[in-house]
């Protein structure tokens, strides 16, 4: 089973706070001109911002229950249903016939790409569908304190709540890193807790791949594409070693 059949009742809950990147995608978005895609696009929470801002956008995504929250919300918002396609569909290997001058993969998407067969084909879907002058933008962790001081033991990350159920919700993970496949096997674990005490765990795994700049910089060449900026931030600070994130800019010039 897809991980995100499970995680999706969960996923807008937990992520109803991240907005710190929207005014990144949405800039970007007006520099580039004409419309965007997303590649794993999920629940829309990326993509639904953008179309509020104007543009018109593209979202793909291989999770039927991740497209089922992004058309619900979608269907709450006609104002902007003109301007959002949605496609269920493996990224690696759909071909739109089309070109994007902007392609966004935010959120730690690509780093779903956990071999080098799936990084290679990711990236000629990124090639296949940038014009000239186009841009693609990737949002990844950043391995290096990963990789100095991995996390030894259960992380709580987040609480909320779920009034629709009537529950709370505890958010802990559990990360196991492969130093040597740059993997990082992850559990995250939930746990709901009712009105009476009771609680209900779920477990979900995941294997996350961790990149690094300058193996950034040779992927993108080998896929005819050019690095052109390595941000720490979504305020596009330079990486540095401690940055929180890393936000690599390609081009296909």
């Amino acid at each position: 089973m897809d991980s995100y059949t499970t995680i999706s009742r969960f996923y807008d809950l937990e992520n109803a706070g991240f907005t710190e990147d929207l005014p990144l995608w949405a800039e970007l978005a007006r520099a580039q001109g004409g419309p965007v895609l997303e590649l794993g696009c999920g629940s829309g929470r990326v993509l639904l911002h953008l179309a509020r801002e104007g543009c018109a956008v593209t979202g793909v995504d291989s999770s039927p229950a991740m497209l089922a929250l992004a058309r619900s919300r979608l269907a709450r918002q006609s104002s902007i249903a003109g301007r959002v396609t949605l496609r269920e569909e493996d990224f690696t290997r759909i071909r739109l016939g089309k070109t994007f001058p902007l392609i966004l993969l935010p959120f730690n998407t690509f780093a779903h790409m956990i071999d080098p067969a799936e990084v290679r084909a990711a990236l000629e879907t990124v090639f296949q569908h940038l014009p000239s002058g186009g841009r693609a933008a990737l949002a990844l962790p950043n391995p290096i304190p990963i990789y100095g001081d991995p996390p030894e033991s259960l992380v709580l990350e987040r609480t909320f709540r779920d009034e629709a159920r009537g529950v709370a919700v505890q958010q802990f993970s559990s990360l196991r890193v492969d130093r040597a496949a740059q993997l990082g096997h992850i559990t995250w674990i939930y746990d709901e807790i009712d009105p009476s005490g009771t609680v209900t765990r779920t477990s979900i795994p995941m294997t996350l791949r961790y990149f690094f700049p300058n193996e950034l910089a040779a992927l993108f060449e080998r896929a005819g594409l050019r690095l052109l900026h390595l941000w720490g931030d979504y305020d596009r600070s330079p990486f540095a070693e401690d940055s929180p994130v890393l936000i690599a800019v390609a081009g296909r010039e």
